[in-house]
């Protein structure tokens, strides 16, 4: 009997039925690709860095180093399991080349390595440490996967041919987000390309307490140990390979949440219109005794199996989906060892999506006690629509034509009817907005800002040797001296100890210099002005349990010093604990320079970039615009296409829900529409009131929407961003996002609106006025 039953419902209401699996159908879709993504990403994470055996504690060094006190210390120190020191040749990206390719213009540290023997081994696709051949080569899977190499192919390097193997995975260095890639060569050719590269160190340790890591950094650094270069940890690690997914993972979770409230909505729609469609034959099965209990099993029968059509398309259509985005994650960093699980993970998500909906649709169904079966024999659907208000006065709205006045009337009245359409739309232009928002600030050039970095065309960095000194004043001089050069500020990043609670225990990396140029987004407070004023990157201020106005006391020279919390920003570079602070020192021992430079005419700034490689072979300079680029352009394509569905999305549901509401309006109106043709209205004139209370809905959603999206927006990119690591992380508004996607929702709807008004025009006067 339910199986006659809701066959014939189905065919009789195509649209509602058809409409109410599509929506439940892309949110199992969403809530599963949100779910195995984010499982299978941090297994295959954890996988890699398990396989690679990655160091827990990194530092690297430029310039000569004291192996015999590094080797005291690491015996002497009771958390260190194991410890060694790498070599990483680091060769001009000019002299590297495959093809017609150099990587003259790469942005990355390239170099050469060979296969460590105790722990940070670089794995082939099949996760395996690689044993390289003499005259082979083993490349970044991150230039394999941008199609820049070519597995196959023949690699040179300063004049020497080297054929490419394969791909290397590398637990430190995987991801467009760290700053240097090793390519794996054998023994003999990395000694035959010695003397073409600058030799950098790779000191690192493994713990038998990765818990004590942080005690043990301050024994590092208090050491005294060998230290010119930028540092690492193994929860570092993680966030760099876990970045580019994960920021994508964030925004699709957060879309599929929406998704998922847009889709209970659309459901009280489709039982709503049903409801009304059926409102005398409910009306007879009451008549006739049957118990409210059974009438609503038959309706809980068809959303029960269309809940499981719409959840099992979902689930079935996430597979090949899920299975390409995979791909690129298995690529990256590997198996994860738990797609077995996540696809549990996915099957329990829609589980509990069709229970929700179920509860819910039973809670929708409890308005059958309310139903009289005498009223519903005798009437063509509910009362909801009459109100008790005031009429409106026609002259209040003279400047109105009478068929958008009849159309707001109608809203002001059905008020509560509208609501769950206002919503809909309001959610609909909220799923638009904010991930076109967030791709638009991603791809700004104020982004910067958020990582740690201010606004500028160029940087320059100069890590400490023999010739520093030397090196800074011809930058100094060369950057004074250019008139094309509008400005340019040197910072100095020095180690300090820090002094809480009467022991010396950390060591604080503090920048020094002016920090109002080129400043970047403080999450609290402002850049150091005064002497006795520091900011704190976020990690460090948790770390210390520092809030602003709290003091911290370094040690400068023997002697303490307090220092006054005036900021806090987000950094997701230097293993995002840095700080920033203006007092002057000439004791303390330098880590690295880094100048800021912004030109008077930015678009020259690959011809400047040239310029000074030439002239300045010694620092390392880059352009900010193709470093940014270079690594942050394919996530930024990605939540560029993210957008883009986001907006398909939102623009089929704005249909598919205008659809069903006008379709529900004009069932429940049928009476009212025969009294409007019998005294003269014409269909254009009835489908010009009809479409005017979906432009006045879509209006009052948007601009609802759209306040959200500019309120509860922000929150959400900064807790998504957050996550990453960027604390500070704020959307950037867009006027082709505000108004485009209005534009497009308003086109959407009156287009939609037009469609279903022709049912308006096949109403039969003399059958809708019979009592």
């Amino acid at each position: 009997m339910y199986f006659r039953i809701i066959r014939n419902d189905v065919l009789q209401s195509k649209l509602i039925t058809a409409t109410t699996t599509i929506f439940i159908t892309v949110a199992a879709v969403l809530i599963t690709l949100a779910t195995v993504l984010s499982v299978n990403l941090s297994g295959s994470i954890d996988n890699l860095l398990e396989q690679t055996k990655s160091p827990h504690y990194m530092q690297m060094h430029g310039g000569e180093i004291d192996k015999e006190r590094m080797q005291k210390f690491a015996e002497g120190n009771q958390y260190v399991e194991k410890y060694q020191i790498s070599e990483f040749l680091n060769i001009e990206g000019g002299k590297i080349q495959v093809g017609d390719y150099t990587f003259a213009d790469n942005v990355q540290d390239n170099g050469i390595a060979v296969q460590n023997k105790e722990f940070d081994f670089m794995l082939d696709l099949e996760n395996r440490p690689i044993q390289v051949n003499q005259g082979e080569v083993y490349v970044p899977i991150a230039y394999v996967k941008e199609g820049l190499i070519e597995v196959g192919s023949t690699l040179t390097i300063a004049g020497k041919k080297l054929s490419i193997k394969g791909a290397v995975r590398d637990g430190q260095m995987n991801s467009n987000f760290a700053s240097s890639k090793r390519f794996l060569v054998n023994e003999a050719d990395y000694a035959d390309l010695f003397s073409e590269g600058t030799l950098e160190y790779i000191i690192q340790f493994r713990l038998n307490d990765l818990s004590k890591l942080n005690e043990f950094e301050a024994a590092y650094r208090n050491a005294d140990l060998e230290m010119n270069g930028p540092s690492g940890t193994l929860g570092l690690f993680k966030v760099i390979n876990a970045i580019a997914d994960g920021i994508m993972i964030a925004v699709l979770l957060m879309v599929s949440v929406l998704v998922v409230a847009m889709a209970f909505m659309c459901i009280r729609f489709t039982l709503l219109a049903k409801i009304e469609e059926d409102f005398k034959e409910i009306g007879v099965m009451k008549a006739i005794g049957l118990q409210v209990r059974d009438i609503k099993k038959i309706y809980l029968a068809k959303y029960a199996l269309v809940a499981l059509v719409g959840g099992l398309a979902g689930y079935l259509l996430s597979i090949p989906l899920s299975r390409r985005l995979l791909d690129d994650i298995k690529l990256t960093m590997g198996e994860s060892g738990k797609e077995g699980f996540s696809r549990l993970i996915g099957v329990a998500g829609v589980v509990l999506l069709l229970i929700l909906i179920l509860s819910y649709v039973y809670l929708l169904l409890n308005r059958f006690k309310k139903v009289s079966a005498v009223k519903a024999i005798r009437t063509n659907g509910s009362d909801e629509k009459i109100s008790n208000r005031k009429p409106i006065s026609l002259r209040a709205f003279n400047w109105l034509p009478t068929n958008s006045f009849m159309g707001l009337v109608d809203v002001i009245s059905r008020k509560k009817m509208y609501l769950t359409m206002l919503l809909v739309f309001m959610l609909a232009s909220f799923i638009m907005i904010v991930p076109g928002l967030t791709y638009q600030s991603m791809s700004s050039d104020s982004f910067t800002e958020y990582l740690g970095y201010g606004q500028m065309d160029m940087m320059a960095s100069l890590y400490m040797d023999e010739e520093s000194d030397m090196h800074a004043k011809l930058l100094e001089t060369k950057l004074a001296s250019d008139e094309e050069i509008e400005a340019y500020n040197e910072i100095t990043t020095k180690p300090f100890k820090v002094k809480e609670q009467g022991d010396t225990d950390s060591i604080l990396t503090i920048e020094l210099g002016d920090h109002n140029s080129f400043s970047v987004e403080y999450t609290e407070g402002k850049a150091p002005i005064k002497e006795d004023e520091i900011a704190l990157s976020q990690l460090n201020a948790e770390e210390y349990q520092k809030k602003l106005g709290d003091t911290i006391t370094i040690v400068q020279n023997g002697k303490e010093r307090e220092l006054i919390l005036c900021g806090v920003y987000s950094n997701i570079f230097n293993g995002g604990k840095t700080a920033k602070a203006a007092f002057t020192d000439t004791t303390t021992e330098t880590m690295w320079r880094s100048y800021f430079i912004k030109l008077t005419e930015p678009e020259k700034a690959e011809e400047k970039l040239n310029e000074y490689k030439a002239e300045l072979p010694f620092a390392k300079i880059y352009n900010v615009s193709l470093y940014k680029e270079q690594i942050f352009g394919p996530t930024i394509r990605s939540l560029g296409m993210l957008a883009i569905g986001s907006i398909a999305v939102a623009l089929l549901i704005t249909g598919l829900i205008t659809s069903l509401f006008i379709k529900l309006l004009i069932v429940r109106d049928k009476k009212e529409i025969a009294i409007l043709k019998a005294i003269g209205y014409t269909n254009k004139d009835i489908s010009v009131q009809y479409l005017s209370r979906s432009v006045i809905v879509l209006v009052l959603g948007l601009l609802a929407g759209t306040l959200l999206a500019s309120t509860l927006g922000p929150v959400l990119a900064g807790l998504m961003m957050s996550m990453m690591g960027m604390t500070a992380f704020e959307l950037s508004g867009s006027l082709l996002i505000y108004l485009g996607c209005p534009i497009l929702m308003l086109l959407t709807t009156i287009f939609t609106t037009k469609i279903v008004n022709k049912r308006a025009g096949a109403i039969n006067i003399a059958e809708n006025l019979k009592e």
